[in-house]
């Protein structure tokens, strides 16, 4: 699956409005990982999270699938 971007408010950092929230998925079959990332294009500022389905368990009412910033569905 192509990866997915869509705009994503105030950079923490410059105070620019320029960030970007984009998700990634891969299948491998027997491997599954999500991964999201928040990243400012003016200061280059960013944030990175990845789930992978043979890493450890997610905590309760955790979605990898959801943003863990902006709460955007992937």
């Amino acid at each position: 699956m192509p990866a997915s971007t869509q705009p994503a408010g105030v950079c923490p950092k410059c105070g620019g409005d320029s960030v970007v929230c984009r998700f990634n998925f891969f299948d491998r079959g027997d491997l599954q990982v999500y991964s999201w990332e928040h990243k400012c294009n003016n200061c280059g500022w960013r944030q990175t999270q990845a789930h992978r389905s043979d890493g450890p368990p997610l905590a309760s009412g955790v979605d990898p699938g959801v943003c863990p910033w902006c709460q955007r569905r992937g």
